[in-house]
């Protein structure tokens, strides 16, 4: 073979001209799909931890009050701050809000011994930032709640003062304003 002699390169085949051409005529597409199809993703993933974030903090009110009811109807001689203080205690923190020490829960207790009086209390309690059960009355009070004797518990929290709702009251067209206060009543009978 001479110098100047060309080997003849192989035609590329069928699918290497097809893919090629399709290269060439949709380059971008498959960018822009990617982003309107991102976009939408993450909005639906937002709204989805948002709500969850409020499920986990009404499921949290849930208990916390069947545990404050259950307290209430065990320990007879415990008084309303004693069991707004041990629910305090129990709350998760979703609820409990550490940075304000329950500054967004309000809690009212009625307990029939007492005429149905109803206490409520509202920010703070001696379970701020406490690292142990409080402690609470266990015998020899003046009234205490006799066999049968309901006591109820209500909690309600205050969405927005427990800085849960990080994408604020609407986002996107979704609004969150029936669901600025969480609440869970709870009746148990004194043993």
């Amino acid at each position: 073979m001479s110098g100047n002699a060309k080997i003849k390169e192989p035609k590329p085949g069928i699918a290497m001209r097809w893919r090629g051409g399709l290269a060439e005529k949709f380059g971008g597409q498959a960018a822009v799909e990617f982003a309107l199809v991102l976009s939408v993703a993450m909005i639906v993933l937002f709204v989805a931890i948002q709500l969850a974030l409020i499920g986990e903090a009404a499921l949290s009110l849930g208990q916390m009050n069947y545990q404050g009811a259950r307290f209430a109807a065990v320990e007879t001689c415990a008084t309303g701050d004693e069991v707004a203080t041990y629910m305090y205690y129990i709350g998760s923190p979703t609820v409990t809000t550490p940075s304000s020490c329950g500054s967004a829960l309000t809690i009212k207790i009625a307990d029939s011994t007492n005429n149905y009086t109803l206490t409520t209390y509202s920010g703070a309690t001696s379970a701020c930032g406490a690292s142990s059960q409080p402690s609470y009355t266990t015998g020899g009070c003046a009234t205490p709640r006799t066999f049968g004797t309901q006591v109820t518990v209500n909690v309600t929290f205050d969405v927005t003062k427990g800085n849960i709702l990080f994408l604020g009251q609407s986002f996107f067209g979704v609004s969150f304003q029936s669901l600025q206060t969480l609440s869970s009543t709870e009746t148990a009978m004194a043993e």
